[in-house]
């Protein structure tokens, strides 16, 4: 009997073991989970870059996403030689998403780009990548204020619906 007692005990004292052994490495972080981030794309030269930034819990990541992209690359992000495409004081006027797409609709200012074709076509690029890295968003309808479809560009590039990255030429 006291054999059995023993290896009851035993037994016990493994299981213990096994438990504490558990919830100190839940305590150290051994299930901690990542904070969430957004990716944003700039440009270095003529490469789409991809940075990464925090996001607030406590505000929708589409909003933070484009906060952060029209907000352009930070100090250490413009001394590592990043650039946007963006033209300064673009603002985003509203933004919603349905069934996997994002309509933006931006300021009058998203035309003031000062460039060619590879200017735009960067600008387009920056804002596709960036907000189909938005969980649950697939494609980008980009719209300016008061327009139904958009024409950019000395070439005329017509953006008349929702674009994925595999409308971009990349």
């Amino acid at each position: 009997m006291k054999k059995k007692q023993r290896r009851r005990l035993f037994g016990l004292a493994l299981l213990a073991i096994a438990a504490l052994g558990l919830g100190l490495a839940y305590l150290l972080g051994g299930t901690r989970k990542e904070a969430p981030e957004i990716k944003l794309y700039f440009y270095r030269g003529e490469e789409l870059t991809m940075v990464r930034r925090p996001l607030s819990p406590d505000r929708a990541p589409l909003e933070q996403a484009l906060e952060a992209l029209l907000s352009g690359p930070n100090g250490t992000e413009r001394a590592a030689g990043l650039q946007t495409m963006i033209p300064p004081g673009t603002k985003a006027l509203s933004a919603k998403t349905e069934k996997g797409t994002a309509a933006i609709v931006f300021n009058r200012r998203l035309e003031a780009y000062g460039g060619g074709s590879s200017r735009v076509e960067g600008m387009i690029d920056q804002i596709v990548y960036t907000i189909t890295e938005v969980p649950g968003v697939k494609s980008v309808w980009i719209k300016m204020a008061g327009e139904q479809e958009l024409v950019l560009g000395g070439e005329g590039l017509v953006i008349d619906k929702p674009l994925s990255r595999a409308d971009l030429r990349r």
